[in-house]
């Protein structure tokens, strides 16, 4: 996978995560799944690894 095709999904996972807003996680797994995995759909990867490229890449709170 190439880094413009990470850039490009991190984009859309950037736009989903602002569209879920500040809600718990249990409240919105069914609706974060469902844009992991269209969001894969679109790249021709699994929810999945859309989900690890985005967890790779989330920033991290300093000292750890």
């Amino acid at each position: 996978m190439s880094e413009l095709q990470k850039d490009l999904i991190l984009m859309d996972c950037k736009i989903m995560l602002k569209k879920l807003g500040d809600i718990p996680f249990d409240q919105s797994f069914s609706v974060l799944q469902n844009d992991l995995w269209n969001i894969g759909n679109k790249y021709g990867i699994t929810g999945p690894e859309v989900f690890m490229i985005l967890m790779d890449n989330f920033p991290q709170k300093e000292g750890k």
